[in-house]
């Protein structure tokens, strides 16, 4: 299976428009398979000189403005819309789009947004059980003449969901590592991602867990794509300028690699048979670092099946 790498917005830093639209021409024109942003309203209740553009507006501008991109929220938190407004949103999207959408979802975390927005903050295990409504609810709306369905949090009433998407299935993505969520992860989802640099090891055991509740399920593990959020900095590029958030939150530390060294680092999530990337750049650094990353980064990072074949003895010289 082919590697395909994404590049992360976070919109919440405090991105102009303009900005991002160049970005995502550059992120385009050097090969990279999508671009996505993360979906939150405000950086900090202090912020409040601090641009911070809605997801999903901002994502179907962008898919106006570019041929062959996909685009996917990383992640879309289900609470903030209900879930026959965000299936048909998605839909809408992928129309005008041509097919080109990843439709990524989250159980929601930020609780200082939800109050900020007038929204309830219900306990974990309530809004990992809300995901899971709200995901069924998606796939009926993507897919039924009519949608019906009664939950204990969410429900659709002989809803006309038009039109459908253009992809069969839209490819959900799950964003998140908790046991209950994993198992959301196994009975909806396409692509399960864990992020940010998160340590092999919980990687591995993260997945042992997917993978367990697939057997439970009855889902063939091997059909989700394994997908790893990450933050890098090359040292070719440099780290940016700062952002306007940190005046508020503090300056990120980045710890920048070489070529060789971002290889390396990708490649050892690669051997957790890992080939979807979605990877955040120093803030004002994300078209030339996109550029540098498929130049000089990209050709050092293979799958783990061609490296082992590379080892193996050249038989026609013996």
């Amino acid at each position: 299976m082919n590697i395909d790498y994404g590049v992360q917005i976070e919109p919440q830093y405090g991105y102009e428009y303009a900005y991002l639209r160049g970005v995502a021409k550059r992120v385009e024109a050097a090969g990279l398979e999508s671009m996505w942003a993360s979906d939150h309203f405000l950086i900090s209740p202090l912020a409040v000189d601090v641009d911070c553009l809605e997801a999903w507006t901002l994502l179907t501008a962008l898919a106006a403005e570019t041929e062959t991109l996909r685009f996917g929220a990383m992640v879309s938190c289900q609470n903030y819309r209900n879930p026959c407004l965000a299936a048909k949103m998605a839909a809408t999207l992928d129309n005008i789009s041509g097919g080109r959408i990843y439709f990524g979802v989250g159980a929601g975390w930020k609780e200082v947004e939800y109050k900020a927005y007038g929204y309830e903050f219900p306990s974990p295990g309530a809004r990992v059980r809300q995901l899971d409504e709200a995901l069924t609810i998606a796939r009926q709306m993507w897919t039924q003449p009519r949608a019906n369905y009664q939950g204990k949090y969410y429900s659709v009433n002989d809803s006309v969901a038009m039109p459908k998407p253009i992809q069969d299935p839209v490819p959900v993505l799950v964003g998140g590592t908790g046991d209950n969520l994993l198992r959301v992860t196994a009975k909806h989802a396409q692509l399960a991602n864990f992020a940010w640099n998160t340590d092999l090891k919980v990687f591995a055991e993260r997945l042992g867990v997917l993978e367990g509740h697939c057997e439970k399920l009855g889902v063939n593990y091997g059909s989700i794509r394994k997908s790893a959020g990450l933050h890098l900095a090359l040292k070719q590029v440099g780290t940016g300028t700062p952002a306007p958030h940190e005046k508020y939150s503090g300056a990120k530390k980045w710890e920048p690699k070489t070529a060789k060294q971002a290889a390396e680092f990708i490649n050892s999530y690669v051997d957790l048979d890992v080939t979807h990337f979605v990877i955040v750049f120093p803030y004002g650094s994300e078209a030339e670092s996109v550029e540098y990353f498929m130049d000089e980064v990209a050709p050092l990072i293979t799958p783990p099946e061609e490296r082992v074949r590379d080892l193996q003895p050249n038989r026609e010289r013996l």
